[in-house]
């Protein structure tokens, strides 16, 4: 109790009937009108209840219990309140739920008054969802004891506001681990590299090094050449998966869900595989970024940079990866960047160019605007400037099929000559890992996607 928030107030209806009551009272006595002033006082008389909550102590106790600190978009949180009476008379009272308007209540109730008697004690399930990513408030439980009339309430306010975190949602189809294995086994086919390490394959032939294992020599070369040679071994093939994900104003709504929820699958996919993964998220500059590593918490620490994170009002400029690629040191990899043919296209197919210049091997993944749902997108235009105002009109008023197709065919035509691939994601019912699968393992049937979703 000495830590809750005690309040006594009149409600709003309460206040607005005193003052008429006051009001009725003078003018019922100034004039003599006995039936004026009589339900006047009698009205006033009714709130003497409340200078006795004033003074009058109540005890209980109440805790609210969350499953977890962090849920996905579109999942459930489920919560407890337990509130027990200590008196030793019976209490009456109302506690009531308060939620932002980014929580919605799934089961349990907002207002619930109960009647305890003494030493009882009551528990009450409540599961809520969340409408968007970010951070989430819950207010201060409210617990309060009212008149009949609900004209004056005495209150405690029950725990700190609760922040929860929002992560972007998994995808609609989900994919087993053995699924997800034998993906990573077909984009390893596409990319990947041997380097020099402890295996049993032999690689190459090289002089002999101070501190080499002597089992490693080469005797017979060494004879012949006067000098020790040493043999050296491949190590496993090694899949290094990059992901850079365009988070420009022509990102908004839901491309940008979808490109957040295929990046926390394709990590989640090389935590199972233990594999290499980074990513980027950029707009005109590197925003966010995870340099590649191996490691089996990959979904976490993805979904710990990514969860915040808004389509900005700014364009795309691919030349904001080429620094990060250029920061891996020269080591290779599958480099996925999930965008859009809006804005400069001469802009992206020159930043792809020279990509991939550094040996990685691109995959270009074209989410297409007005079936991504841009046009009606929660977009502030009156932050843009002229030119991508002019665009935004663009896009509302819809794009022609053949304006698609021939920005869709030079990308094509350049990802070809570089050795890259693109891929076209019409709708949020797409899976990015299907698609792979089906454009690298052609000979691997396919599963209904009702079969998936078992």
């Amino acid at each position: 109790m000495d830590d809750f928030q005690h309040k006594i107030e009149i409600t709003p209806q309460g206040k607005v009937l005193l003052i008429l009551a006051f009001i009725g009272g003078l003018l019922g006595m100034n004039f003599g009108l006995t039936f004026i002033w009589l339900p006047s006082f009698a009205l006033i008389l009714y709130f003497v209840p409340f200078l006795r909550y004033h003074f009058t102590t109540w005890d209980f106790s109440a805790f609210r219990v969350f499953s977890s600190s962090t849920v996905t978009l579109g999942g459930f949180l489920h919560c407890r309140l337990k509130i027990m009476n200590p008196q030793e008379v019976p209490l009456t009272l109302t506690f009531e739920n308060r939620f932002t308007s980014e929580i919605f209540l799934v089961k349990g109730w907002t207002h619930q008054t109960i009647r305890l008697n003494p030493g009882e004690s009551r528990n009450f399930s409540f599961i809520v969802t969340f409408s968007q990513r970010g951070y989430h408030e819950f207010l201060p439980l409210l617990i309060y004891r009212g008149d009949p009339l609900g004209l004056y309430r005495d209150s405690y306010e029950v725990d700190e506001p609760v922040q929860i975190r929002v992560i972007p949602a998994r995808p609609q189809i989900r994919l087993s681990r053995q699924q997800k294995k034998r993906i990573r086994d077909i984009l390893t086919g596409y990319h990947s590299y041997r380097r020099r390490g402890q295996g049993d394959e032999f690689f190459s032939l090289r002089e002999y090094i101070r501190g080499d294992e002597p089992r490693k020599i080469y005797w017979k070369a060494s004879a012949k050449q006067g000098k020790l040679i040493s043999r050296e071994f491949t190590d496993q093939l090694v899949f290094r998966l990059l992901v850079a994900v365009d988070i420009s104003w022509t990102m908004r709504s839901r491309k940008l869900e979808f490109a957040l929820t295929t990046l926390l699958e394709l990590a989640e996919m090389s935590a199972i595989t233990n594999d290499a993964f980074g990513f980027i998220m950029f707009d005109e500059r590197a925003k966010k970024f995870l340099k590649p590593k191996k490691s089996p918490r990959l979904y976490e620490k993805t979904a710990r940079l990514t969860f915040d994170q808004l389509a900005s009002t700014s364009r795309a400029r691919f030349e904001a990866i080429i620094p990060f690629i250029f920061s891996l040191k020269g080591t290779s990899g599958l480099l996925v960047i999930i965008s859009d043919t809006e804005g400069v296209l001469d802009e992206k197919i020159k930043a792809v160019t020279q990509l991939a210049k550094f040996g990685h091997k691109i995959i270009f993944v074209d989410l297409r605007g007005d079936k991504f749902g841009i046009v009606n997108a929660n977009l502030s235009i009156e932050h843009l400037n002229s030119i991508q105002k002019l665009k935004y009109l663009d896009i509302v008023r819809g794009r022609v099929d053949r304006k698609y197709s021939i920005r869709e065919q030079k990308l094509r035509e350049t990802l070809e000559n570089v050795g890259g691939r693109y891929l076209k994601v019409d709708s949020t019912d797409q899976n990015l890992l299907i698609m792979l699968r089906q454009e690298f393992g052609h000979e691997e049937p396919l599963f209904p996607q009702w079969m998936l979703n078992l």
